[in-house]
């Protein structure tokens, strides 16, 4: 009987064993692929916002351009309107740390009859804000895209328009049409 007995416990400890075995390997398979999936998802550029504000450089002597730091932003990206005297200020808030090192180019398109790079930045995260700012002057009336791209991969983007201060007439945007083309088909095929 004792013998029955001791068989009985020892197959019990087997089981219980091989229970309390093959559920580690669950639990540990399970938490080894939660760890992968929240380690790829942490991988790669993270997204952020872009802020916007303007001032009137030309307005400004040499010695404020130098010395003006830009700290207020309106973060947005809808609805972006601006005007050709403006000079356009913006920033890239990154939602994380996209790493210090890391290379980022900023194009600038504008549209033609497809949306053409007119100006490209290399630029690297600032560490104290994690973020990227610059400006545009100058620009013509017209629409244009900013893209922020790291490795050839776009990271994000966002339109906007410059348009004259006292608005468009028929007559300044015919004026603008046929001025900007250098092609001849194209500039009075309009």
């Amino acid at each position: 009987m004792d013998e029955i007995l001791n068989k009985m416990r020892q197959n019990s400890s087997a089981k219980l064993a091989h229970f309390f075995h093959t559920n580690q390997l669950k639990y540990t398979t399970r938490f080894l692929i939660t760890l992968l999936l929240l380690v790829f998802i942490q991988c790669g550029v993270p997204k952020g916002e872009f802020g916007w504000t303007t001032t009137k450089m030309e307005e400004m002597d040499i010695l404020e351009q130098h010395i003006q730091t830009i700290t207020d932003y309106k973060m947005m990206r809808d609805d972006l309107i601006f005007s050709p005297t403006d000079t356009i200020h913006y920033v890239y808030q990154f939602s994380r740390n996209p790493g210090l090192e890391t290379d980022f180019h900023i194009s600038l398109n504008r549209y033609e009859l497809d949306f053409v790079e007119i100006d490209i930045k290399k630029k690297r995260v600032e560490p104290d804000s994690l973020a990227i700012r610059d400006e545009f002057s100058l620009l013509r009336t017209g629409e244009y895209l900013i893209k922020i791209v790291h490795e050839g991969d776009t990271v994000d983007e966002v339109k906007f328009r410059v348009l004259p201060d006292e608005g468009y007439t028929q007559e300044n945007l015919e004026q603008e049409l046929a001025g900007d083309q250098t092609d001849e088909i194209i500039k009075y095929s309009r």
